[in-house]
């Protein structure tokens, strides 16, 4: 079915982390055919992501907030003629771009409800599954093998000719904290990130703190207070952070974009999980270097900004003890 598909169109309009998570159907669809021409459509504020995604040869971005926006990407999109266009995780606007994109053959994936404007039905269980797995199924109607959940792999790419003008390294043996996250109630406290820094360091290690510009008075504080070896690295374009993040003996952090940037680049990576599950969000083994850390409560998912409960016992049950432990044994499965 795919030797004569040339043209590709991939929509994906949410955050850092799912579009990490979408790389494997990049790869799935770019083996199955004939040197396709990959297009992705991301969120505006993630327009120099396409650095970093493998076999794909555009990116075209969408501000959500203006109309005239949707207007321009709907008639950008019908001059490329494409064979099959992809909506890993629609909502009601985005099936209609993929309507509109004037593909042959569209495949519309949403999650919670109807697939409005898919070509043919899909037939997905929903349920609780990795997000690599459930992107994946979307391409079932086609005539291709489905990798397994355990081969399904994340895989972010660095080209030389990206790369070889920054001129910024880091320390040999460095541990990456990831001390931010979209929502509060995913946070570990501060206090931790801390303790656990300074004794990482004590064990010899350097400490790289990673946040986004609107989390560096938090991420200074945790800087300041882990003393001498630890070095902040705030509001990086995606080329940088990914350039960094790459040097890495190992990544600790709070479930977000990072650690899924960490995870696709090759590094192992500890992340501490509370209000959303680890079947869905963390589709990496072991023994390849991640561990999940939690504490599953009967409240899991509950899907807040903050912990309704006002107690946010999720997050403070993984101890600092438990974060080192891990991190050892990340670094030692990595480079045993």
């Amino acid at each position: 079915m795919l030797k004569n598909v040339n043209k590709i169109l991939i929509i994906k309009l949410r955050d850092i982390g799912d579009i990490v998570l979408s790389t494997p159907v990049i790869q799935a669809l770019y083996n199955n055919c004939n040197s396709p021409k990959i297009v992705y459509v991301l969120k505006k504020e993630y327009e120099n992501f396409r650095f970093l995604l493998p076999n794909v040869s555009e990116v075209i971005t969408y501000d959500k907030k203006s109309f005239l926006s949707l207007i321009k990407l709907i008639f950008k999109l019908r001059r490329y003629h494409f064979d099959i266009a992809v909506n890993l995780h629609a909502t009601f606007r985005s099936a209609l771009i993929t309507r509109l994109s004037g593909a042959k053959l569209r495949l519309v994936h949403n999650h919670s409800g109807r697939d409005y404007f898919t070509s043919v039905p899909l037939g997905i269980e929903e349920k609780a599954k990795p997000i690599t797995l459930r992107d994946m199924e979307t391409l079932t109607p086609l005539d291709i093998k489905i990798p397994g959940k355990k081969d399904i792999n994340t895989k972010l790419a660095l080209k030389e000719k990206d790369v070889k003008y920054i001129d910024e390294t880091i320390e040999h043996e460095t541990i990456g904290l990831g001390v931010g996250a979209k929502r509060p109630a995913k946070m570990w406290k501060k206090e931790n990130f801390i303790e656990l820094g300074k004794k990482l360091a004590l064990n010899g290690k350097h400490i790289a703190v990673f946040a986004s510009e609107s989390e560096r008075t938090l991420a200074e504080e945790i800087t300041d207070k882990i003393g001498e070896n630890a070095k902040l690295y705030c509001g990086l374009d995606f080329l940088k952070l990914a350039f960094l993040l790459k040097q890495l003996q190992a990544f600790v952090g709070n479930d977000s974009g990072l650690r899924h940037m960490a995870a696709a680049l090759g590094i192992g990576t500890v992340t501490f999980f509370g209000p959303e599950d680890p079947i869905e969000w963390h589709p990496y083994s072991e023994k390849d270097g991640h561990i999940a850390l939690m504490h599953r409560l009967d409240c899991i998912n509950c899907a807040k900004n903050d912990c309704p409960k006002g107690t946010r016992e999720c997050m403070d049950l993984i101890t600092v003890d438990e974060a080192f432990k891990a991190a050892e044994k990340v670094i030692f499965t990595k480079f045993q």
